[in-house]
């Protein structure tokens, strides 16, 4: 296998077509058919599946894409390694960030790190299990910052707490239950929660079980905060919200935390990554940003940038 049959390989994948595929790599479209042809020569199995309605992989050449995207993920990370020891950093960084912290933390930690490596492109992906897993799996996404996914059986992720805060009940202000003192009185609620379905069972002991409270029987998901901040504030479903975004949206959101007895949940944010392709020097400049952009709120002197950070405590 040869590396410009693999990059062929990942651009088929990417753009969904031969054509495209070599618009993307500059070169015809028969240098890609033919690039596919001597892969599927070497490996010994059909890799597409070209017909009326374009291409499609194979199971081997599903599989091969896969692994394909790390070999190319882990060039270009070398190569932006050895320009960083030069002192040239270029390069793209790829990083997964859940929406809460996105909202909160990341744009002053991209203002310092792009003063610090403003040759460095940034690439976002909404934090979501289902979008960052593949991602991390076949190398597209460098790491991924929020509540690590639960453990793979192959113990191919690794995950390095980087910050815990607390949550709180949130709700729409003038909710009928806006003034209730114990997550008990909840119980009959409708919810709306941003779990990933992989997360249920976990999150479900983790909220509601071991306080002695039935699981609630209506619980919507929403995949994203502005459908979350859209439901809470116009109807009278309830939601669970990390500290920091609540401060962030309760006047702007006209929402409300429930003044609770109980601490609701605490959240262990990670930093989560192959465990065979660890951040490289830009990934830890993003980080190292990160980690001082919390750590300098928490002590700032403005009233309202101490609330924001008043419920993080930085565990590294």
């Amino acid at each position: 296998m040869k590396l410009h049959q693999l990059s062929t390989l990942a651009a088929i994948a990417d753009t969904g077509s031969l054509r495209a595929a070599a618009r993307s790599l500059g070169v015809s479209p028969a240098a890609v058919t033919k690039a596919v042809r001597e892969l599927e020569a070497d490996v010994r199995a059909p890799l597409v599946n070209r017909g009326t309605n374009g291409i499609t992989f194979t199971e081997y050449g599903r599989a091969l894409v896969v692994h394909a995207r790390l070999v190319l993920g882990q060039l270009a990370r070398a190569e932006s390694e050895l320009d960083a020891m030069r002192g040239a950093a270029a390069g793209k960084l790829s990083i997964g960030v859940t929406p809460w912290v996105a909202l909160t933390f990341l744009p002053e930690t991209v203002q310092r790190f792009r003063r610090r490596m403003p040759d460095v492109q940034l690439e976002f992906f909404e934090g979501l299990l289902a979008v960052v897993q593949p991602r991390l799996r076949d190398g597209t996404l460098d790491f991924s910052i929020g509540r690590p996914p639960p453990a793979s059986p192959q113990g191919e992720f690794q995950h390095v707490p980087l910050f815990s805060t607390h949550a709180a009940v949130v709700a729409r202000r003038g909710h009928p239950l806006a003034d209730c003192r114990s997550i008990l009185e909840l119980e009959d609620a409708e919810w709306v929660l941003n779990w990933d379905p992989a997360s249920r069972e976990s999150m479900a002991d983790n909220l509601f079980r071991r306080r002695g409270m039935k699981v609630p029987h209506t619980i919507h998901l929403a995949h994203s905060s502005t459908i979350l901040m859209s439901l809470l504030s116009h109807t009278d479903m309830l939601s669970i919200c990390p500290w920091p975004l609540v401060e962030l949206t309760m006047a702007k959101e006209n929402l409300c935390a429930l003044p609770l007895r109980e601490t609701v949940d605490e959240t262990i944010v990670s930093v989560t990554s192959r465990r065979d392709a660890p951040p490289g020097p830009a990934g830890t400049c993003f980080l190292d940003c990160l980690r001082e952009v919390i750590d300098e709120g928490a002590r700032s002197k403005d009233p309202e940038q101490r609330r924001l950070f008043h419920s993080i405590e930085l565990l590294l």
